[in-house]
């Protein structure tokens, strides 16, 4: 207590101390970090802190679910390190228990025990002591946090720098204490299974790789597709080249009819050359192949005009059937990707003549706009006459007539005619008018068409990972990278090679190009618009233009970087920057200035090769296996998380482990048990909107266990934990019985078309005028959703808006305007009587001055009409439309359509006089109809009522929060599923998969006994599951790094002798490192630092950094406290889903770029590296650094005998076993093996540690 009270009033001294905040200050510039000040100080780190201190600020009460049927029990699981994310701060989410007598002795072997030796020290020891590093003020250079009774620091001694310790080069760190630790930890399995099978692998793990399949290709139900099966990766990189090499200023020149023409007649010439001399030996079939087509392409059909125009006619034909297509394809596009209710959407197929249609659109897009336009300017081709500017020297030309003037138009007036002579029909208005429609629904609607089908056509990300914490804007983007993967839409293409934020990229991209071609098109001498202009200036006036616009796309393109893979951004930055140099280029040599010589010839030329050649290198580097390759070549490792991080969720109870093998070891059982997988049939459609608004519900249940259980998954990725749990509180706790009776009644009643709910704060519903619309239910979270008549949603959740909802709907006043609808309904599409006068108005009306002004009318009588509704979504059941949106029509002729007002109706559908006599005529019609659209509207809500109550009884909602989620021993899991579980395939599969769950289980308790463990499981299983594709050794010795295989050395922590044994008996290391080498000494100094201070951490033996030319001394907590830039660079990463090994194009994670820091003079807080990408760009490295770098990271540690040793290794010897070591070991058969004591083991053992290692590993 004297010293705990010493310290605590010598910090709050130092806290408000002036000098202590001037202090502050200096540390902040001098090391290099963006902090205005220092953090909180912590208790000095010479303190060997108690549990209580050490973990009470940072635990999080795990409070189980309450449930009227079973009472969890309440654990606290205390967690030093707390794993923190970038991006909004969200409430904390509950921890699961572990339901295991284990588990409490396991979190006690993991509290460290307080050093008396070191709590004695301090009360001898003064503080702060008198030291050579105090400023001239006094100020100590050193935190409280970090400040000793036994200085680390040598004044002759300069720390070395994190670089060279990390380097391939590096000489061995030596830590015999962490070695000393470690050798003292039993090995985790035995070397046989219960069946007594020597390597063989974790049940359920080898179900799933006899499947040959994919823990996602089992959610998902699918495989994804190869590189060169893949439809939408193949047509996207088409259209890209394509759309790139078409839209090139360099080509605009081909989009002239004529030059088509000419490469049609060249095509004709090569077919040509192909005939027999004799031409009366030849078939009637070469005939036509070798004659009678070439003529046809070489359009010989008489004047080049006409040449042209009828080509043009041609091509516009076609056009048009493809835009026809494609509107009348995509308008049901809201259909497929917008579904309203819970409705399976209609079978799609492939879809490939819709693909074809949008390909071929998206190709023709830029010719025939441009073709169009050359017809609305007139260009040259289309000229009746030889064109009579060229190589004129007098303005205007002077031509002599071409005839008698009577018969022949003036030599020049050949603008916008087909003909010179006066008698002939000129049909250049029809072209014109062509060409208009062509630009107005092709040039302008097309781009927006495909604007609007992409945003509803684009893939919906989950907001959650399936550990239920909201993903990053990095993690976001990764995991819209995995779902575009196995997307299937047929407009896939058109934005799966662009970023979330730019899915409509590619109608920005043809406009942009349409834009450059029209400039080359229109400012030309050579048209009608331009033809009296100087032929010089116009050549520099669109060469200016040129510039300007290639210019200003090229910064569009450096500041948007649309695409997700930065290779292609670089890609099309080349490309744009050819345009730019190009056009650069061209205005020179119009300019003609002295050199234009070298300009038109060897510069152009070098341009050419520079970026057609990057362009090219650009696509090969994009390539998998390129990647792959250069992943080798580099030599590189990569991981899912910041692994090296202190932030790291390294708990008992760490997520990261949960997820690996518990969490894994139940999804495999469950979809790979052949009563409970999902049917190869099943599509795994989900009825959601894009932006969430309710929760998800799977489409065309097939009850199976398989499909719910990934359900669950799906809902939790979208809600994320904290609202999961929360429902399962509501739809399991003491509420159950209000819930379900809420339920039964709106699932029975109110469900459907025709519902009303007006909520109690009027602007809560903006833009409604009448509170009708389609209501359906989802089940879990327990949601109501409205979809209004006029577009919004509403949602109801509570249980005080579900009871408001049903009061409003029992009401006798909605009652009856359900009547009416329901009534108007049943007379949808039918011959209703209701007479009416049409009055229309003829004659001329005019606004003029001038011209007489009068008014006609004519008036009809009509006895009846058809009844319509027109609607705002769709929902069909059974041949009844029961979508949102109830605008009644009247259609008593093709032009005479007349709203329901004439027959009474109001917003409110209140029953008016006129409506009354509208019902009254048409009663008979409504007698025989309601009764069997009631009936279909009450199937539908019995349907889906029953289809809830199958899915809850196939597999509830509980099983992801009380099994999934907590991890039990086998008898716990059986207990647990049969309080919540009724479906007898769920019980059998628990009761059978004892020996999955208890191997899982003791999986999971192995690598939880210590910090130590626990972080070296998530190092091995990252780099496995992230690296075994590209590193061949890996893949050789699977079962020795595989964490499915027993063998593992995933579950042992080895001492660096041992491991250094390990790797080099199988290749993987050497002692001098060769050049294909993935592992080294550096990377294994970087890996026993990280491993060193999970094991001494606020430790006398802990690893001492200095940032930049700081003076004090850091340990890795205190290091990345200082370092935190902002939000960030916060965060550890979400997280490897499954077997994810391929190549990640990412920021590089926080202690990624620490560790890799260059040591540096001077801050660094206006520095920024702007070749922070360039080797992404090329293709070198997938990461790149998004914060400013620091001033380098140094070490305390010199060289001695060959290797890196701490400072002042004399002052670390202890007496005793070390601290945080843990005697619980949990073995595969359950038993716990008791190591020997750490006093007897030495590092004498290590060598035959390794060896030992290896006979227990040897599978050959």
């Amino acid at each position: 207590m004297v010293v705990q009270d010493f310290v605590e009033r010598f910090e709050s001294l130092a806290t408000n101390s002036p000098k202590s905040r001037s202090g502050d200050e200096q540390w902040s510039t001098s090391g290099g970090s963006r902090l205005a000040a220092l953090p909180p100080p912590r208790p000095a780190r010479f303190i060997q802190r108690s549990a209580k201190a050490d973990n009470g600020a940072t635990s999080i009460s795990s409070t189980s679910l309450s449930v009227s049927s079973a009472t969890s029990t309440t654990l606290t699981t205390k967690s030093r390190i707390i794993e923190s994310v970038s991006g909004d701060h969200l409430p904390p989410e509950p921890t699961t228990a572990l339901h295991s007598p284990h588990w409490s002795r396991l979190q006690a072997s993991r509290t460290k025990v307080p050093n008396n030796e070191e709590t004695q020290s301090l009360v001898q020891h003064a503080y702060p002591p008198s030291s050579p590093w105090l400023s001239d003020n006094g100020i100590p250079l050193k935190s409280p946090a970090t400040y000793g009774p036994f200085p680390r620091h040598d004044l002759n001694h300069r720390p070395i720098p994190a670089t060279v310790i990390f380097a391939r080069n590096a000489a061995p760190l030596s830590l015999p204490k962490l070695d000393e630790h470690l050798s003292c930890l039993e090995a985790s399995y035995s070397t046989k299974d219960s069946t007594g099978s020597a390597g063989a692998m974790f049940p359920p793990m080898d179900q799933l790789a006899k499947s040959g399949m994919s823990l996602d290709d089992l959610e998902y139900n699918s495989r994804a597709a190869p590189f060169w099966r893949n439809r939408s990766s193949i047509l996207s990189t088409l259209s890209s080249v394509l759309i790139g090499l078409l839209g090139s200023s360099a080509l605009a020149s081909f989009y002239s009819l004529q030059g088509l023409i000419s490469t049609l007649q060249i095509f004709s010439l090569l077919l040509s050359t192909l005939k027999d001399s004799d031409q009366a030996n030849w078939s009637t079939w070469k005939q036509v192949f070798l004659g009678t087509i070439p003529n046809v392409l070489a359009l010989n059909f008489g004047t080049a005009a006409l040449e042209s125009l009828i080509l043009l006619t041609v091509l516009i034909v076609i056009g048009a059937a493809l835009l026809y297509g494609f509107y009348t394809w995509t308008t049901q596009c809201d259909k497929y990707n917008s579904i309203e209710g819970l409705q399976q959407t209609e079978s799609r197929g492939s879809q490939w003549g819709l693909v074809i249609i949008t390909f071929l659109l998206t190709v023709i897009y830029l010719p025939l706009s441009t073709m169009a336009v050359h017809v609305l300017v007139w260009s040259e081709e289309l000229w009746a006459i030889p064109n009579p500017y060229k190589n004129l020297t007098i303005t205007p030309p002077n031509m002599a007539p071409l005839g008698p003037s009577n018969q022949y138009r003036d030599p020049l007036d050949f603008c916008w005619t087909t003909t010179m002579k006066r008698n002939e029909v000129n049909v250049a208005p029809v072209f014109m008018i062509m060409s208009a429609l062509v630009v107005i629904c092709l040039s302008v609607w097309f781009p927006i068409a495909l604007y609007q089908v992409i945003n509803r056509s684009v893939p919906k990300v989950d907001d959650y990972t399936e550990l239920g914490r909201r993903r990053t804007p990095v993690d976001l983007e990764t995991e819209y990278r995995r779902v575009l993967a196995r997307d299937n839409n047929p407009f896939a293409f058109l934005y799966n090679s662009f970023r979330r934020s730019r899915v409509f990229h590619i109608s920005l991209t043809l406009i942009a190009k349409l834009c450059t071609l029209l400039i080359v098109a229109v400012i030309d001498s050579d048209n009608c618009l331009f033809r009296k202009f100087p032929r010089d200036k116009v050549g520099l006036a669109r060469q200016s233009l040129l510039v300007v616009s290639s210019f200003g796309f090229f910064i569009g393109q450096m500041i948007v970087a649309p695409f997700i893979d930065p290779l292609n951004n670089a890609s099309e930055w080349t490309s744009r920057l050819n345009y730019v140099s190009t056009s650069l280029t061209t205005l020179i040599v119009i300019i003609d200035i002295p050199a234009k010589k070298i300009f038109e010839t060897y510069v152009l030329y070098t341009i050419y090769i520079i970026t057609y050649g990057l362009s090219f290198y650009f696509i090969v580097a994009n390539t998998g296996w390129m990647q792959n390759l250069i992943k080798i070549i580099s030599r590189r490792i990569d991981f899912s998380i910041d692994v090296f991080s202190p932030r790291l969720d390294t708990s008992a109870s760490s997520i990261h482990t949960k997820r690996r093998i518990w969490q894994e070891s139940i999804s495999t059982m469950l979809l790979t048990n052949p009563e409970c997988h999902i049917p190869p049939d099943q599509t795994m459609t989900f009825a959601r909107t894009r932006e969430s608004d309710y929760p998800p519900y799977l489409l065309g249940f097939k009850d199976t266990p398989g499909e719910r259980h990934v359900e669950n998954l799906k809902i939790l990725r979208d809600v994320g934990t904290q609202a999961y749990n929360r429902a399962v509180a509501l739809t399991s706790g003491p509420e159950k019985g209000w819930y379900q009776h809420l339920e039964d009644i709106i699932q029975k009643n109110f469900v459907g078309p025709d519902s009303y709910w007006k909520p109690p704060d009027e602007d809560a519903s903006p833009g409604c005028s009448s509170f009708f619309g389609n209501t359906w239910w989802i089940p879990f979270p327990p949601t109501l959703v409205m979809r209004y008549d006029d577009g919004p949603y509403a949602l109801l959740r509570d249980a005080n808006s579900l009871d408001e909802y049903i009061q409003q709907n029992s009401s006798r006043d909605i009652q009856k305007r359900r009547f009416v609808r329901m009534a108007l309904r049943s007379l949808e599409n039918e011959t209703v009587i209701w007479p009416y006068e049409h009055v229309k108005n003829v004659g001329s009306n005019m606004s003029g001055c001038c011209g007489r002004r009068y008014t006609a009318v004519t008036s009809r009588q009509y006895q009846r009409a058809i009844l319509q509704i027109k609607r705002q979504g769709h929902l069909e059941w059974r041949g009844l439309q029961l979508g949102s949106g109830f605008e009644i029509e009247l259609k008593y002729a093709k032009k005479v359509i007349v709203p329901g007002e004439v027959i009474g109706l109001n917003e409110d559908f209140d029953i008016t006089s006129l409506l009354a006599r509208f019902l009254e005529l048409n009663r008979e019609k409504i007698d025989q109809s309601l009764f069997e659209v009631e009936e279909k509207i009450s199937h539908y809500r019995r349907f889906h009522r029953k289809e809830c109550r199958r899915k809850s009884r196939v597999l509830s909602y509980r099983f992801l929060s009380f099994l999934y989620d907590q991890p039990k021993e086998p008898d716990a899991c059986k207990i647990t599923s049969e309080e919540s579980e009724k479906d007898p395939r769920v019980l059998n599969c628990i009761t059978n998969g004892e020996e999955v769950l208890r191997t899982a289980y003791n999986r999971l308790m192995v690598v939880s006994q210590s910090e130590t463990a626990t972080w070296w499981y998530i190092f091995w299983d990252d780099l496995w599951r992230r690296n075994y594709n590209t590193i061949s050794g890996l893949r050789k010795y699977a079962k020795d790094f595989n964490p499915h295989y027993k063998t593992s050395i995933a579950y042992i922590p080895l001492p660096r002798p041992a491991l250094e044994t390990f790797l080099t008996q199988r290749g993987l290391l050497h002692k001098k490192a060769k050049w294909s080498d993935f592992f080294h000494a550096g990377f294994l100094n970087k890996l026993y630092i990280r491993l060193n201070d999970t094991v001494f951490r606020d430790n006398k033996r802990a690893v001492i950094f200095h940032l930049g030319n700081d003076k004090r001394e850091l340990d890795m907590e205190e290091l990345d406290i200082l370092t935190q830039g902002g939000s960030s660079t916060l965060g550890t990463g979400g997280g490897t889903d499954h077997d994810a090994s391929g190549i990640l194009i990412r920021p590089t994670y926080r202690w990624e770029g620490l560790l890799t820091d260059p040591p540096r003079r001077g801050g660094h807080e206006l520095r920024h590296n702007w070749l922070a990408k360039l080797g992404v760009w090329f293709g070198v490295t997938p990461f790149w650094r998004t914060s400013a770098p620091t001033n380098g990271i140094s070490l305390d540690v010199k060289l001695e005998n060959g290797k890196y040793v701490l400072m002042h290794g004399d002052y670390f010897s202890v007496k005793g076993s070390a601290a945080g070591s843990s005697n619980v070991t949990p073995w595969l058969s359950g038993s716990v093996t008791k190591p020997k004591s750490v006093q007897t083991r030495t590092l004498t053992g290590l060598t035959k540690l390794g060896k030992g290692y290896e006979l227990m590993n040897d599978t050959k």
